[in-house]
């Protein structure tokens, strides 16, 4: 009976231990851990949001990526391309380019300066002929009158866009004196010869004209290329300089070229509605350059003389003004003829501190304009 009961109890545990079994075994499952022997079915994927077409977005204003094509087949992103501009890019303006103001287009300008050059010739050295070495100071006859053409061609741009500028001037003249003195002539009277030829050529950026109160101005920018030259020569009478130091002529050169910066300012005011206005002008210029000066003499011994020669880098100051009326008929407004009067300098031309000379060019005189815009 008591074995009987022992069996009954240990089928009775062994059932509930079954069944317990069983009923764990998902909690198991889902609790299981890395190496159990126990397997669980993967989750599902976890599907993307669904966005609905109508659905606004958040940043309207910001670029998106453009759509890939479904197929390479299909046409790609359109490309952005610089379409050419209606209209041309330099195009009148009546408030820029006003009628009243030369308008755009090619310019021509011829000059022609009637005026008296000055050369304040202060130039010396010695020069040793035969074993005697003697000093010369030839200095400069006065200059007679001269005409002084300057050309000018240029190309204005329109909307106030400035211009651009070539111009070539040209100034020559000579002159004679009868001279005494121990360093030009020492036996004797002498005639003493001296000319001048300058040539000045100016490639410059000038601005439309401008408005100032009632004047109009205008100023020009660029660089100014010259050369400078000018001589003295004195010639005695041959028997009288055999009798005496045995030279007859005696001559001295100055030739200076340089290149600097170059500037200008016109001013122009109307009178009236006349077709008269007054004009003026400020050009100035520093030149770097080399100076050469040379001194000669000739004896009466045929085949013999002596020279100096030296060479100096040298800055050039160059200053000139104008005032005076012009006139634009009213028939021609690309026309316009000046009439003034005008001055001008060059400092340290033949400067050379070693021996202490120096020389200076000045002209004044009437100055004739006429100016073509076509």
């Amino acid at each position: 009976m008591t074995s009987q009961n022992n069996t009954l109890a240990r089928r009775t545990v062994l059932s509930l231990f079954a069944l317990a079994v069983l009923v764990g075994l998902p909690t198991r499952a889902s609790a299981q851990q890395p190496g159990s022997v126990f397997l669980s079915a993967a989750a599902p994927p976890i599907a993307p949001p669904i966005v609905s077409s109508s659905e606004v977005s958040f940043l309207p204003g910001l670029p998106s990526a453009p759509e890939v094509p479904a197929s390479l087949y299909a046409p790609s992103a359109p490309t952005y391309t610089c379409e050419p501009l209606p209209n041309p890019y330099f195009d009148c303006d009546a408030r820029l380019d006003p009628l009243i103001l030369p308008q755009p287009g090619w310019v021509a300008d011829v000059e022609v300066d009637v005026n008296l050059p000055h050369v304040s010739n202060g130039v010396h050295d010695t020069v040793t002929l035969g074993g005697v070495t003697s000093r010369l100071a030839l200095g400069s006859a006065k200059l007679d009158w001269t005409a002084s053409p300057r050309v000018e061609l240029g190309y204005r741009l329109p909307d106030g866009f400035g211009e651009f500028a070539i111009a070539y001037r040209f100034l020559g003249s000579d002159g004679t004196a009868t001279v005494t003195g121990p360093f030009v002539a020492p036996d004797g009277p002498a005639t003493l010869t001296s000319r001048l030829a300058m040539h000045v050529a100016d490639l410059d950026y000038a601005s439309n004209e401008l408005s100032i109160c009632t004047w109009w101005m205008k100023w020009h920018v660029g660089l100014r290329g010259a050369e400078v030259f000018f001589d003295s020569r004195a010639d005695e009478n041959p028997a009288v300089a055999a009798g005496g130091s045995g030279i007859f002529e005696r001559r001295m050169t100055n030739n200076y070229w340089g290149l600097g910066p170059h500037a200008s300012l016109d001013l122009e005011r109307r009178i009236g509605d006349s077709g008269f206005t007054i004009v003026g002008r400020l050009d100035g210029a520093i030149l770097l350059g080399e100076l050469e000066q040379g001194f000669f003499e000739v004896s009466t011994t045929p085949g013999v003389s002596a020279q100096t020669i030296r060479s100096n880098p040298q800055a050039v100051p160059t200053l000139n003004w104008s005032l005076g009326a012009a006139w634009r008929p009213g028939s021609c407004q690309a026309l316009r003829v000046f009439v003034g009067y005008q001055g001008e300098s060059w400092w340290d031309v033949g400067r050379f501190p070693s021996v202490g000379s120096d020389a200076q060019i000045s002209s004044e005189g009437i100055l004739l304009r006429a100016d073509y815009n076509y």
